[in-house]
């Protein structure tokens, strides 16, 4: 994913408030794609609260009670939660299939996302969004006060042999997502993300200095990747044969 000066992104964890918390959670899970971390609440009582999450955005679930409601409950939302997806295409179809009510459609705004907007069962607003270009706030009207400060990232470069077979290896291997792909004369360059991780690939040119692994005989970097279950990960990485010896 690209960075969008009029939408920076960092840390925060919201409290959205369900009336019915295990609900919420079946419904968030099977319409929006979240993944339950915890829950908690009393021995036998309802569910008091969770926290789940989509990719890296965090949220905490809290069962209503005196002083808070949700929007169903009080006729009206007070607020919008934005989750930032590498494939907000795919989920909108997801999220539509799967009965959750459209209230923006998939659309490129002017400030440089591509996003559409839902409501979940509860009634909060969701928008899910998509940096697709990166826009300076006064270039669509808004006065700037303090420029944003984009946090520098080093995004590796790998030289393949085959670039459409190297894409189609980490899209099954490691559940790659294709942020974007360029071909021409049968070179591939191509930007992929694992689990928010972004990498790019390009297809070896010797006479520009670069030479994948296997051509070469050998590497010169090893990567690592920090995800939640690196079990599943490795599980889905082997063969078939071999996955079900993976514990």
């Amino acid at each position: 994913m690209i960075s969008n000066r009029s939408v920076p992104t960092d840390t925060l964890l919201p409290h959205v408030v369900y009336q019915d918390v295990a609900e919420a959670i079946v419904w968030l899970t099977k319409t929006f794609g979240f993944s339950e971390h915890y829950r908690y609440g009393e021995p036998g009582g309802p569910v008091s609260g969770a926290q789940m999450h989509l990719g890296n955005a965090w949220i905490m679930l809290k069962r209503a009670g005196p002083g808070s409601a949700s929007p169903a409950q009080m006729g009206y939302g007070t607020q919008s939660l934005s989750v930032f997806l590498d494939d907000v295409d795919a989920h909108f179809q997801k999220a539509k299939s799967a009965g959750a009510k459209i209230v923006e459609d998939l659309n490129e705004t002017v400030y440089g996302e591509r996003q559409y907007g839902a409501e979940d069962l509860a009634g909060h607003h969701w928008l899910f969004s998509r940096h697709a270009r990166d826009v300076s706030p006064d270039e669509w009207g808004a006065t700037v006060s303090q420029p944003a400060v984009m946090t520098p990232q080093i995004s590796p470069m790998l030289a393949v042999g085959d670039g459409s077979a190297a894409i189609e290896f980490y899209k099954a291997a490691f559940g790659a997502s294709v942020l974007w792909h360029l071909e021409s004369g049968g070179h591939v360059v191509a930007g992929l993300s694992v689990h928010g991780a972004k990498f790019f690939i390009a297809h070896e040119s010797p006479p520009h200095g670069t030479r994948g692994p296997a051509a070469a005989g050998f590497t010169t970097v090893r990567i690592e990747l920090f995800v939640d279950d690196p079990v599943a990960v490795h599980r889905r990485a082997l063969p078939p044969e071999l996955s079900s010896e993976v514990r």
